[in-house]
């Protein structure tokens, strides 16, 4: 069994510890801790943009499917680790549709509807102290994409990853607001390729094809 299979159930469990987590890092600051560990939610809105799934052992009249570009929303919950260091745990959704390729005339057809959900862990690395006002950051993560293509698409769960960065501005000490920006590689069909060793000569091995999706938003920040 791949291990893109336990990714689902993984990203469930580290949500969990995220959110029980989450409370007790603040209790923390009771027990000796110098400072609390500050929690960040946040709600945003904007859009995903491009995304390209190939079909390379396809039968059909396309070789491969276009995510149209389209708007997105979610949340971002980030608390605090070491430092300027945060775990982050990411959700959005993009609803749009699938479009198919003709490889002869060129032309695409409406294939249907998607919903795009990408669960995602990770790290970011924030600049400037807790007080500032300007916190730039950057990071990345990994997780599952769920596609909800109704039978469109030949899968649903695959492994999925992020790495971007933004800018988080606080109005006051818990409210404020954040620019982001995420690269968005999800891994969806497969092939096999020709390959040349200098040693071993040519052989076939697998290759992994990606959706590379980028994804900017804007929301309101709330602190803890």
């Amino acid at each position: 069994m791949r291990l893109f299979k336990f990714v689902p159930a993984a990203a469930v469990g580290l949500l969990g510890l995220f959110l029980v987590g989450a409370p007790s890092a603040r209790a923390q600051y009771h027990f000796g801790y110098s400072q609390p560990r500050d929690v960040d939610i946040t709600g945003f809105f904007g859009g995903r943009f491009f995304g390209k799934i190939n079909l390379p052992n396809s039968t059909g009249p396309f070789d491969y499917l276009k995510t149209d570009n389209n708007y997105d929303y979610g949340v971002m919950g980030d608390v605090d680790l070491v430092g300027p260091l945060q775990a982050e745990f990411m959700w959005s959704r993009q609803p749009t549709t699938l479009e198919g390729h003709d490889p002869v005339s060129g032309l695409f057809s409406p294939v249907g509807n998607v919903n795009v959900d990408n669960y995602q862990l990770g790290v970011i690395y924030q600049m400037h102290d807790s007080a500032a006002k300007v916190r730039p950051y950057f990071g990345g993560g990994i997780g599952v994409t769920h596609w909800g293509s109704n039978g469109a698409l030949p899968f649903t769960n695959k492994l999925g990853f992020n790495i971007g960065g933004g800018v988080k501005y606080y109005f006051e000490r818990h409210v404020g607001m954040r620019l982001d920006f995420r690269w968005l590689p999800t891994r969806t069909t497969s092939q096999v390729g020709t390959f040349f060793d200098p040693f071993f000569g040519f052989y076939q091995a697998n290759i992994n094809n990606y959706a590379e999706q980028v994804q900017i938003t804007g929301g309101l920040i709330f602190r803890f």
